[in-house]
């Protein structure tokens, strides 16, 4: 991470922003997932349900077809979509390759975010299952903008793949990678359009973001930079993230976390490669 980008962050963190009023149109939530993601999903989901401020229709868990999963499905109210359903592929088929390890789940569950195929909605929230909010998040404001949370990431492949495709966009001072983000499904289908109509005649979206991933890059794709990028000015307000990363050995129950936290962050993750 750059300094500039840093301090440009925390200036936009520090600036007093004008409160957002929340748009009344009803949401999905749509959630990837694994069998190890359920350790931490309770907590996800209780943040889903304290800190959107939009009426939510249905919560969407997208999973191997596993017992264990369809169990917590059922126990928590949350519908149950069978990961293979959604993109009529397996992760498998997709076969990404880097230094002899598989990356085609890590890019089959951002396809899936992308697919704009699940729930009845056309906005959707997709947020990552390791990720807490606690307090008020507003997605899309009465205007009808979409809201995006900004974080002081940079991974330079992100956005030289979006580049091999889209040269004309113009990339934000920020990162779009903010572990959640709101999905129009009339927006990607734009964007399935325009990426079919840049990756040459017969080939699917799907196939057109297999075929431009660099296998010599470990983390070569975003899911949230191009649609974050990919969406025109004038439909969006930009917000930081103020995010907290912490420890397994910071776990606590949802109450805990909020009243620690709520004062100073909008929102914690837990990561597994932190346990």
């Amino acid at each position: 991470m750059s300094q500039i980008r840093k301090i440009y962050y925390r200036l936009c963190a520090w600036f007093p922003y004008k409160r957002l009023r929340p748009s009344k149109e009803e949401i999905d939530v749509v959630i990837p997932v694994i069998a190890k993601d359920l350790e931490i999903l309770p907590l996800c989901l209780e943040g889903v349900r304290r800190c959107v401020a939009h009426p939510i229709k249905n919560i969407y868990l997208v999973a191997p077809d596993e017992e264990k999963i369809r169990s917590f499905c059922d126990r928590n109210g949350l519908v149950f979509v069978e990961e293979t359903s959604v993109l009529g592929i397996k992760p498998k088929d997709l076969n990404i390759m880097v230094d002899g390890r598989d990356r085609s789940g890590w890019l089959f569950q951002q396809l899936i975010k992308l697919s704009g195929k699940v729930g009845t909605c056309d906005r959707y929230l997709c947020i990552d299952s390791d990720h807490i909010l606690v307090r008020e998040h507003v997605f899309v404001t009465e205007e009808g903008k979409t809201v995006f949370y900004m974080s002081y990431e940079k991974n330079e492949p992100y956005y030289r793949n979006i580049h091999r495709l889209f040269p004309e966009i113009k990339m934000a001072g920020l990162s779009y990678v903010a572990h959640k983000m709101l999905f129009s499904k009339d927006v990607l289908r734009r964007l399935h359009e325009d990426l079919i109509e840049r990756g040459g005649e017969g080939k699917t979206w799907i196939e057109v973001i297999r075929d431009n991933y660099d296998c010599n890059c470990f983390a070569d794709f975003s899911e949230f930079e191009l649609y974050g990028n990919y969406m025109t000015e004038e439909r969006k307000v930009r917000r930081p993230w103020l995010q907290k990363l912490l420890r397994y050995k910071d776990l606590a129950d949802y109450d805990t976390l909020y009243k620690r936290w709520n004062k100073r962050r909008m929102s914690l993750t837990f990561p597994a490669y932190r346990k």
